[in-house]
């Protein structure tokens, strides 16, 4: 009787294992996801502030040899 019941015990908490290891997956893709978003917001905000800095030196050292 006590091993059917230490089995029982076993096999709910294998189950409540698994439930927080989805539950725990399923947070670090959502962080996985928001931080993709948040790097290519970020690239492409450097790209945009290297051709702005690009195009500034080029205005500043116009007519001038580098």
């Amino acid at each position: 009787m006590k091993t059917i019941k230490k089995k029982i015990k076993r096999k709910i908490k294998m189950n409540e294992d698994v439930e927080y290891l989805q539950n725990q997956n399923k947070l670090l893709k959502k962080k996985l996801e928001e931080l993709i978003r948040k790097y290519k917001d970020l690239e492409h905000e450097f790209n945009r502030l290297d051709e702005e800095n690009n195009n500034l030196k080029v205005m500043m050292n116009k007519g001038k040899v580098m």
